[in-house]
């Protein structure tokens, strides 16, 4: 399995009050506040997200900057986009007047400054409309007209609002999804080939290298593993033993592929 970490910036854009910096407070630490606060100039907020595709795991550190909806700063806008990846432009369902300057204003402004990247429309307030509101209709129609994802949520329910950041993110790796990974470059023939292989790519996903050393070194000895000379049983009970290590720091989808990519590897030897 394959491990990078990757950065990348994203923007927030859409008119004064549609909920962006509500949006943000919802994924980024779960909280809603119904108090309209204008955001003075910008506001970056960290979250990290981990995506997982076959024989892939991307680690996704995004800069989240939440930028003011009043138009007439655009100096202030056209400093804060520069080097963004990503766009998330958000209008508020309950006023359809924010759902056409998505397109009309917000968008086309960020092609001036930016050029074209990857974006998604965003309808929020969910809670005080229906799925099928004029509105709602409004912001299927903006969003096919530029070819983009669109999605309804609430930031104070928290509807969908991760869908939102998930879908961005996806977006933004695509990229590595595409161009081939790496293979190991000489497959293991032996064991101990197998298990130096198998401490290396713990080791890497772990990321301290002298932390993850000690897990190894603590797992194997419960397991029984001679690394002098390992033999398949206990290796395979300490491919367990790491496998719920893994669920601690990774998570336990991303555990489990691990446990079975490299269980396969061992059942494919025979000394």
């Amino acid at each position: 399995m394959e491990l990078k970490e990757i950065l990348k910036k994203v923007v927030l854009l859409g008119d004064g009050g549609v909920g962006k910096t509500s949006m943000i407070a919802r994924y980024v630490i779960d909280k809603f506040d119904d108090e309209y606060i204008a955001t003075i100039g910008t506001k970056v907020s960290r979250k990290d997200l981990q995506l997982v595709f076959p024989n892939l795991i991307v680690n996704l550190r995004m800069m989240i900057w939440d930028i003011l909806g009043q138009k007439e700063y655009s100096k202030i806008r056209s400093a804060s986009m520069t080097g963004a990846h990503g766009l998330i432009i958000v209008g508020d369902l309950s006023r359809p007047e924010t759902i056409t300057s998505m397109d009309e204003f917000w968008m086309e402004e960020a092609r001036r400054m930016v050029g074209s990247l990857p974006a998604v429309y965003v309808g929020n307030k969910l809670d005080l409309v229906s799925k099928d509101s004029p509105s709602a209709k409004l912001l299927e129609s903006v969003g096919a007209k530029r070819g983009a994802q669109v999605l309804p949520c609430s930031a104070k329910t928290g509807d969908n609002v991760e869908e939102v950041f998930r879908s961005l993110g996806e977006m933004l790796v695509a990229d590595l999804i595409t161009t081939p990974h790496k293979e190991i470059e000489a497959a293991p023939s032996t064991f101990a080939e197998a298990v130096d292989y198998i401490i290396q790519d713990f080791c890497a996903q772990y990321g301290d290298l002298e932390k993850a050393m000690l897990i190894v070194q603590h797992q194997f000895s419960e397991a029984g593993v001679d690394i002098r000379k390992p033999r398949k049983e206990t290796i395979t009970a300490a491919l367990k033993r790491l496998m719920r290590a893994e669920e601690v720091f990774l998570s336990e989808t991303v555990a489990r592929v691990n446990y079975e990519e490299r269980k396969k590897l061992i059942d494919s030897l025979k000394k």
